[in-house]
């Protein structure tokens, strides 16, 4: 392959199946930032993206100042991707009536896969904001989304019940100057823990959407999301062409 032609999904797709097939071992150190940004000829952003995807997908953990470990995970799940040259407006369009309610906002221990993906100790604190959405007496979306605790020193509202426009991720990027540059949506079908089954008013164990949201600005994630929908709700995302005049 041309390396002018690799991107971080190339780059992680790669260590994926050499971790699946354990060529790589559980355990062993993965190359740095820099050294796959050398082999590959890319962008060190672009390799930290890669080593970013692994870890979000359980294929790496993450060790401040150590780098990243593999993470053995058999080929459990097919992965299909869809590659959008554009943006996507941040949330959904709700319909008039919706209720949006923040059930709170705190500084909490990150724990497993969330410090892996801010880049953090399991211990160190990050900010978590859940949230809802309710129509005609009905639960149509739960929400967790984390930040990493600095922004919060920078932009109060994250660590508030309110939610008004222009949104906490616009404020963090006027707030510090940082601009996403990558948005990476990740859909799976699960089934529902206790708490959000309680919620959705369905048995523990039915089936949910899950959708995974990372927003990197090429140097760290700005924000980790996770949202549950359930069945018989349809997110329906539009794509526009932008090279039609």
């Amino acid at each position: 392959m041309d390396p002018t032609e690799v991107g971080y999904l190339d780059i992680a797709d790669h260590y994926r199946r050499l971790i699946a097939d354990r060529q790589i071992s559980d355990g062993d150190r993965l190359p740095s930032v820099r050294e796959i940004a050398t082999k590959w000829g890319v962008a060190t952003k672009t390799a930290q993206r890669a080593l970013k995807a692994l870890s979000m997908e359980g294929y790496a953990t993450a060790t401040r100042g150590l780098g990243y470990a593999a993470a053995y995970r058999p080929h459990d799940f097919a992965t299909l991707r869809v590659r959008v040259n554009g943006s996507r407006e941040r949330g959904e369009a709700y319909a008039p009536g919706d209720e949006q309610k923040i059930l709170s906002a705190k500084l909490t221990p990150a724990g497993g896969a969330v410090s892996e993906v801010l880049g953090i100790e399991p211990t160190d604190l990050a900010v978590l904001r859940t949230g809802s959405v309710t129509r005609e007496g009905r639960v149509i979306r739960m929400s967790h989304s984390w930040f990493p605790a600095e922004l919060a020193d920078l932009v109060p509202e994250l660590l508030t019940t309110e939610s008004t426009p222009p949104g906490n991720v616009a404020r963090i990027e006027a707030a510090t100057g940082r601009k996403t540059e990558l948005t990476a949506d990740h859909f799976t079908v699960d089934i529902t823990a206790l708490q959000h089954a309680k919620a959705f008013g369905v048995p523990q164990g039915a089936p949910v959407l899950v959708r995974t949201t990372i927003r990197h600005d090429g140097e760290g994630v700005i924000e980790y999301g996770t949202t549950w929908f359930p069945r018989n709700v349809v997110l329906a995302i539009e794509y526009t062409d932008q090279t039609s005049s």
